[in-house]
């Protein structure tokens, strides 16, 4: 924001400058020649030289500070948007609608799952991994990102239905 605020102050400043300089100028070519300057290329050459070359830089550092006035704001419009987090019962209309829809949707159908946390009932594919230190021997533990419960893998979890080969290992016992 600093750069922006000195860049325009850089603009202003060089077309100041350079009006001021064609000012100068109007003095010397029109009111001096009423109190007797007589023309002469012995001081006009280096006056010329030395006034285009001025409004030469005056434009170069113009064209320097528009150039970054320009890129700054072109930075700010083509910034992506973050979008902010929406909250639950907020009115939303039209293509938003849509997006809330598909952010509220279940996570199971947007990705697969290979845990599934009991507390909360999220579906995690990458849970927190963590050390155990409350037994003798240190175990790792996964733990739920959302709710920092302990999770195990969704193929370890038990249903209640049992399958007919279980049942006859379960009878063999």
């Amino acid at each position: 924001m600093i750069q922006m605020l000195v860049s325009i102050l850089a603009l202003i400043s060089a077309v100041s400058v350079a009006y001021l300089l064609t000012i100068i100028d109007s003095i010397v070519h029109n009111q001096l020649y009423e109190f007797g300057l007589n023309f002469s290329y012995d001081w006009a050459d280096p006056y010329w030289m030395v006034l285009k070359a001025s409004l030469a830089l005056l434009g170069l550092t113009a064209a320097a500070a528009s150039m970054n006035i320009t890129y700054f704001f072109w930075k700010k419009v083509t910034k992506p948007q973050v979008r902010k987090p929406k909250v639950r019962g907020q009115e939303v209309s039209g293509v938003a609608e849509e997006e809330a829809k598909a952010e509220v949707a279940p996570q199971d159908a947007a990705m697969p799952s290979l845990f599934r946390c009991t507390s909360c009932g999220r579906s995690i594919t990458h849970p927190l991994r963590m050390l155990d230190f409350n037994s003798q021997r240190p175990k790792m533990i996964n733990i739920c990102p959302f709710c920092n419960a302990t999770v195990v893998p969704a193929s370890y979890t038990y249903s209640e239905e049992v399958t007919s080969a279980e049942e006859d290992i379960r009878r063999t016992r």
